[in-house]
């Protein structure tokens, strides 16, 4: 990410998220209270101003079509799919008992947000790169809650555990989530590792982590174009950590944690769409949930 300005990235997968809202027959998959805080959100910088006149231009929808051909095929969908899981399993952990959910590089997402307006029992902190959080927080400040905080981290640069042992805002004691979407493909393994440690450091065991993670280029469970990988080092971006979904189980018992479920395309297929809709689905991302076991 370019310094002094938020991630490419959100911009982008806030703006999917909004031209299927605006624009597709999939509308009822984003709710109002989403789509209404993501155009504060994008109304607030000028590059966010951009997108959103975008979504009304008439040759929008080509050329969505055409990126998606060229890059990322059924990727506009998949985001809002993505983010509709990601909100079921949460739910399904607050009500298991879960009293802190802690967001890391939440981007633009809403989740934190939204959840702390409806269940103001439960502490939400957002993590995320500063230049980043700072429009986001801009543009959300009338909406604040007492229950949500902004933590900003850059995580490639600055140790978690130690910034959130910091932040008034945690409760380590608390039964907590950690919820990391879209992130962990842009940290190296030794990054990875780490967080997995802190993660527990900080919560202890019986903590649990939502992740999403990426397949490997090379892996036939992934219809990303190699193209992409040129694109995002190009805008700073670039892919440094992928994990093929039949190893995970292995992966995360090195982290002493244990697998509680797995949602690939087909889960978010089953999940939130007809089963005999022929749309294109991107493959390659999936949204993995762990608890971390005793050391």
């Amino acid at each position: 990410m370019k310094e002094n300005k938020a991630s490419i990235t959100a911009y982008t997968v806030l703006q999917g998220i909004m031209y299927v809202a605006k624009r597709t027959k999939y509308k009822d998959l984003v709710p109002k209270d989403m789509k209404d805080l993501g155009e504060k959100v994008l109304s607030c910088s000028e590059e966010g101003q951009k997108r959103l006149a975008q979504l009304e231009k008439k040759g929008f929808a080509l050329g969505v079509k055409i990126r998606e051909y060229i890059f990322l095929p059924g990727i506009t969908l998949h985001y809002i799919l993505r983010k509709r899981a990601i909100e079921h399993r949460t739910r399904e952990f607050l009500k298991a008992g879960v009293k802190q959910v802690v967001c890391l590089g939440a981007g633009f997402d809403s989740l934190a947000l939204r959840l702390a307006e409806e269940m103001p029992d439960v502490n939400f902190i957002e993590i995320d790169h500063p230049d980043t959080q700072q429009f986001k927080a801009q543009a959300l400040q009338e909406s604040q809650r007492e229950n949500l905080h902004y933590l900003s981290i850059d995580f490639t640069h600055q140790n978690l555990e130690d910034r959130l042992q910091e932040c008034t805002g945690f409760t380590p004691s608390l039964p907590s989530l950690y919820i990391c979407e879209g992130v962990t493909m842009y940290l190296t393994s030794e990054e990875i590792t780490h967080m997995f440690t802190a993660i527990h450091n900080l919560s202890g065991t019986g903590t649990k982590f939502l992740f999403t993670a990426l397949e490997p280029q090379d892996s036939p469970r992934n219809n990303t174009r190699k193209i992409l990988d040129y694109y995002l080092k190009l805008i700073g971006e670039p892919i440094k950590w992928t994990m093929e979904s039949p190893e995970l189980e292995a992966f995360l018992k090195q982290q002493k944690c244990k697998i509680l479920s797995l949602d690939e395309t087909d889960q978010f297929r089953d999940m939130f769409l007809k089963g005999n809709d022929p749309v294109t689905l991107h493959r390659g991302e999936y949204l993995a949930a762990a608890e971390f076991e005793r050391r």
